[in-house]
């Protein structure tokens, strides 16, 4: 039996409190976002329920479809200490989730004083917002700064948008310079997949025409491997995105679903790929980027960071949709 469109319930008057299609609930101490951590729950009606991390750069813990998880969790149990240069490092505090914003001061290994990674992930976001869109739909909003008192003045808008029916969610993020200094901004997003959604024999694709691996180790980064008993990763490149929209998806062969990300590939020219086939690691992850993390054009300016003037803008985010069937 089909469900009814929830457009329809309303219409017809059969749903007297919108919390019974579009639930928003917040908490806090959140485990993965540190002590007193905030954590905003969105449930909808036929479409996704996930939750949205303030203390984590308005970044996504949990995310379900059809009631499995399809976000990776680490083994880590709860969030760690900030990482810095000096510090446990990214490794040291990544609880996984749907979405890792990696940036905006840098992506990949540390380099120049800057965590691996960036400082993004690690930083709450103020002037938070949480209102429902009508007729049935829910948006997050919240600014993310990427600034000092004798540096950068970079903020990153972003709003998280949602609805019943749909099971989409929509990033999208403005990223204004409003320093007095022209400044590099790289930025990567760190998009995670994990069991039951991610088993072995999970394909991806990618619309990009050229695939680098950053480990010559004969991995296939189109089929996603049995478990291994050893600790190890690897890492693809995908370039080569025709102007306008790019895509990847990731089908499930437990689900029978999978799960498209879609961006602008004039903004986002790179699509790096983490392969994390280990038991007790299990993950894979689909990044849409900017900047390079590896190869000769990190050995650039700014590690191959596009720059960004006083004043300019740059808007970029992302779509996540998950579907039933084969892409």
């Amino acid at each position: 039996m089909d469900a009814v469109p929830v457009t329809d319930l309303l219409t017809e008057g059969l749903i007297a409190n919108l919390d019974a299609v579009v639930e928003i609930r917040e908490s806090t101490g959140d485990p993965h976002s540190g002590p007193g951590g905030r954590a905003y729950r969105v449930a909808l009606a036929g479409g996704l329920t996930f939750e949205v991390l303030p203390e984590r750069g308005l970044d996504l813990g949990s995310l379900w479809y059809r009631g499995y998880p399809v976000a990776w969790r680490s083994p880590l149990p709860a969030a760690g200490p900030a990482a810095t240069p000096d510090g446990p490092g990214w490794n040291g505090h990544f609880t996984g989730g749907m979405l890792a914003t990696c940036g905006l001061d840098n992506i990949g290994r540390a380099r120049d004083g800057h965590s691996q990674h960036g400082a993004h992930h690690n930083t709450r976001a103020v002037d938070v917002a949480v209102r429902r869109l009508a007729p049935a739909g829910v948006l997050v909003s919240g600014t993310v700064a990427s600034a000092a008192v004798f540096g950068r003045q970079v903020h990153l808008r972003r709003e998280i948008e949602s609805h019943a029916d749909r099971p989409s969610l929509t990033v999208r993020d403005t990223i204004r310079n409003e320093g007095l200094t022209t400044e590099p901004v790289s930025l990567l997003y760190h998009l995670n997949f994990g069991a039951p959604f991610l088993a072995p024999g999970a394909r991806v694709t990618t619309t990009g025409a050229r695939h680098t691996p950053r480990d010559d180790d004969g991995t296939d980064w189109r089929t996603f491997p049995k478990p291994v008993d050893t600790v190890g990763e690897t890492v693809w490149e995908h370039t080569g995105y025709a102007t306008g929209p790019a895509s990847a998806t990731v089908w499930s062969p437990a689900l029978r679903a999978y799960a498209e990300v879609s961006w602008d590939g004039d903004v986002l020219p790179r699509c790096f790929q983490w392969i994390y086939p280990s038991r007790r690691g299990w993950a894979l992850a689909v990044e849409p980027a900017n900047a390079p993390m590896f190869g000769p054009d990190r050995a650039g300016p700014h590690a191959g960071a596009p720059l960004l003037a006083p004043g300019d803008t740059v808007e970029t985010g992302f779509t996540l949709t998950v579907r039933e069937g084969t892409p």
